[in-house]
């Protein structure tokens, strides 16, 4: 094939998969707007007190993990569905547990554009140094996916961990519960 031929075709397939990428996940204009911090302990517990008032929904994941990248649309749903009434969903990886040649802060923002996740994403930068803050603030979520949930006061009510074990619509009525809730 001419050596124009093949730079032509190159061109082509690329616009193509940049085209099919940009149409599974947000515009380039809105995926611009999804953040993802890295962060120790005292920085994600800063995050929750400052939303003392709403009611918070930790999902504690990994790419790596495959029943969390599985359950993570629901997390998204959720912010969703119940933002508007005082909900805030927080996304925290904890990719920083697996191997560390694996570790890509990319490979994560590109996951979070992709699911729309719109809401704040955090990256715990040290979470096996700091396990006992970890645990205590959000409960042990080293065993992913974990979910915690918070009252408007900030004080964590339930966890995946410490059960019981809920359904989907058993945690969206403790939500709807905690929502109806004067802050």
């Amino acid at each position: 094939m001419h050596p124009t031929m093949t730079h032509l075709l190159l061109v082509g397939i690329a616009s193509v998969v940049a085209w099919v990428g940009c149409s599974r996940g947000l515009p380039p204009e809105e995926a611009g707007k999804i953040q993802v911090a890295e962060v120790r302990v005292a920085q994600l517990e800063k995050a929750i007190q400052d939303h003392k008032g709403k009611v918070i929904l930790i999902d504690c994941w990994a790419t790596w993990c495959v029943p969390c990248v599985k359950k993570f649309p629901k997390l998204v749903e959720r912010h969703q569905k119940y933002a508007a009434q005082g909900l805030v969903c927080m996304s925290v990886s904890m990719d920083k547990l697996g191997a560390a040649e694996q570790y890509s802060k990319e490979k994560i923002l590109k996951f979070l554009q992709e699911k729309r996740a719109t809401f704040p994403n955090f990256i715990l930068i040290q979470p096996d140094k700091e396990e006992e803050a970890l645990v205590k603030l959000i409960g042990d979520c080293f065993l992913i996916p974990h979910l915690a949930l918070f009252d408007r006061q900030g004080r964590r009510i339930w966890t995946s961990a410490d059960g019981p074990e809920l359904t989907d619509e058993q945690l969206d009525k403790k939500i709807e519960q905690l929502l109806a809730e004067k802050p």
